[in-house]
């Protein structure tokens, strides 16, 4: 507490796919490859931020689908190492910015009910639970888990 840490966000390129893909994969159970990056970048209304220290220090991601006024959070992920220094928020705020930029007035995602870490950051955001869908996500170990909708009106209350 009381670090003060500069934190640089920029928009991924297609050329950032297999960054993206690595940084999934430290995240995930069930890794997206860097071709499946590509497609999700090359999608109109799509776009990935990345976030670290430094150019040379990304350690985090968001990615986001624009359809009409509502934007979807579609993945977030930081690296172990680097989590709990504020890059997921910046990220967060940063994409709500974007999106709203690119016209969207809602911003919506979907996470385990057991992730009390994203659950936490999403509703310090000012993002409210607006539903859930039952076993929406499997597991290598263990049953499936409900997934809570989140979603928020844009532009994100400052925090």
């Amino acid at each position: 507490p009381g670090d003060c840490v500069s934190i640089l966000v920029r928009e991924a390129s297609l050329a950032d796919a297999p960054l993206l893909a690595d940084l999934h994969e430290t995240c995930f159970e069930e890794a997206w490859d860097a071709g499946s990056f590509r497609r999700l970048l090359n999608r109109l209304g799509s776009f990935a931020l990345l976030a670290g220290e430094t150019e040379t220090e990304l350690q985090a991601f968001i990615l986001i689908q624009l359809a009409g006024a509502e934007a979807e959070i579609q993945s977030l992920g930081t690296r172990g190492p680097a989590r709990r220094k504020g890059l997921a928020k910046n990220l967060v705020a940063s994409a709500a910015r974007e999106a709203l930029r690119r016209g969207a007035d809602e911003i919506f995602l979907e996470t385990a009910v057991d992730n009390s870490v994203a659950l936490a950051l999403y509703q310090g955001a000012g993002f409210q639970i607006a539903g859930s869908r039952p076993q929406y996500y499997s597991r290598l170990r263990g049953p499936p888990v409900d997934a809570a909708i989140l979603r928020a009106h844009l532009p994100l209350r400052q925090t």
